[in-house]
């Protein structure tokens, strides 16, 4: 029956079935027209290699990424693939077919071909772009479509890892590389097809790949924050992008509930080594709705970790992170049609132990990069769950950082955060919310 099933399917649907998730006008989150852009400065990798987050996140941010032997000799393949993200179009324009329908779902095809997970499809707001690149130089390409890709980061080693392990860097980067192949290929067709097209990556890209992926109908946004949840694999996947002025018809967003799932399930916050994903309520922060992580103790922790390379911690202990056997796309059907099964959804993926390590699926080597030199790393962790630990805490630990407070684009010198206006913030920002949906409903 399955290969059946996949024997009647399109090309350009994919293997997974993103047309059968609900379909909406809006997303699920709050956009207001008061969105803001921001330079490339504003991003807290960025603030910590300018030492706004203090000298040991200023040093490590420089060897985070590549402190593993594995993470660098993919992020040395990725990085190389920079200079292919740009390039100028064919003089003559291809005879193409004049339906975008059917140019969305060749290029959907094409992605599929070159192995993404899934594909959507969306037009640009202007706020998705950067206003500035990393050198201070306003961003002035403005393509009107985005083609967003997913990549699994893969079950089976992160069911392996904890997340603060010496796997955590290198299962993204394998999703990075993944992306940034496909979509500077993709770009690169679309340009000798006579069409502006540009690849854009975690290593160099001009856009913000959330509300990308948002618009495109590729998730939802979740309480981890600065992240789009997706229906089937759930927080464990990377983006990459390829923007393109080629007339294409646009998806809609999704709605799977999550919303109301991750209102009910703190999961991801209880287990959160650096404790920055909040336990309380959504904000409103430059103009758009979110459960606002505290993004400054989540960049310290990746970026320093001395008990593994970077973290991935809450993408291992979602409850959507399964690997799709039969009995997890029952509970999915039922966490998406049937909101009241959501509580005993939640509480029975703790009461089986989902998000403990597997030690049989453990292959890699524990390896640090030291001075040059390959090492065993002193402190192993062995992290598990902590089923203990408060989820009643609210906000109250979780600091906003306001985009009018954020570093320009010309601030080249270090911009210390303030955490004690920022704690003040995020009580401001709940306030913000509540009146802006008043208004909404008046």
């Amino acid at each position: 029956m399955r290969i059946f099933s996949r024997k009647k399917r399109p090309m350009h649907l994919g293997k997974f079935p993103l047309e059968k998730i609900k379909r909406v006008d809006k997303p699920t989150t709050l956009i207001t027209d008061d969105v803001k852009q921001v330079p490339k400065r504003a991003g807290f990798f960025f603030r910590a290699f300018y030492g706004d987050l203090g000298d040991t996140a200023k040093r490590e941010v420089k060897r985070f990424i590549t402190k593993t032997p594995l993470n660098a000799a993919m992020g040395h393949t990725h990085w190389n693939e920079v200079p292919l993200h740009r390039g100028e179009p064919a003089a003559e324009k291809a005879p193409l077919p004049d339906d975008p329908e059917e140019m969305s779902k060749h290029i959907k095809s094409l992605c599929y071909f070159l192995d993404a997970d899934m594909v959507g499809i969306c037009e640009i707001p202007e706020y998705a772009w950067y206003s500035h690149d990393d050198k201070g130089e306003p961003i002035t390409t403005r393509h009107k479509y985005a083609i967003v890709l997913v990549i699994d980061q893969g079950w089976e080693t992160m069911e392996g890892s904890s997340g603060d392990d010496w796997i955590s860097g290198a299962q993204s980067y394998r999703a990075y590389l993944k992306g940034s192949t496909n979509a500077v290929i993709t770009a690169d067709y679309i340009r000798r097809l006579g069409y502006e097209a540009q690849a854009h990556s975690n290593a160099d890209g001009d856009v913000l790949q959330i509300p990308l992926m948002l618009l495109a109908g590729l998730g939802e946004l979740s309480r981890i924050g600065e992240l789009i949840l997706n229906p089937f694999i759930g927080p464990r996947h990377k983006p990459a992008v390829i923007t393109t002025d080629l007339p294409l018809a646009v998806d809609k967003p999704i709605d799977f509930g999550l919303q109301d799932f991750c209102n009910k399930c703190k999961k991801c916050a209880r287990e959160c080594p650096a404790q920055a994903i909040p336990f309380g309520d959504k904000v409103l922060y430059n103009g758009y709705e979110i459960w606002k992580p505290d993004v400054e103790k989540c960049t310290k922790y990746r970026t320093t970790n001395p008990k593994g390379s970077s973290c991935g911690r809450c993408m291992k202990m979602c409850p959507f992170n399964k690997e799709g056997l039969m009995m997890h796309r029952l509970a999915l059907w039922s966490a998406i049609k049937l909101p009241f099964t959501r509580r005993f959804l939640i509480w029975l993926d703790d009461a089986l132990k989902y998000g403990r390590r597997n030690p049989i699926k453990k292959w890699w080597l524990d390896l640090e990069i030291v001075n040059k030199r390959v090492v065993v790393p002193k402190n192993v962790s062995e992290r598990d769950v902590h089923l203990e630990r408060p989820t009643d805490l609210g906000n109250s630990k979780v600091a906003t950082y306001p985009w009018e407070k954020l570093p320009t684009a010309d601030d080249k010198e270090t911009v210390p955060v303030d955490r004690k206006e920022g704690l003040k913030h995020t009580a401001e920002a709940e306030e913000m919310l509540r009146k802006a949906k008043e208004m909404l409903r008046v």
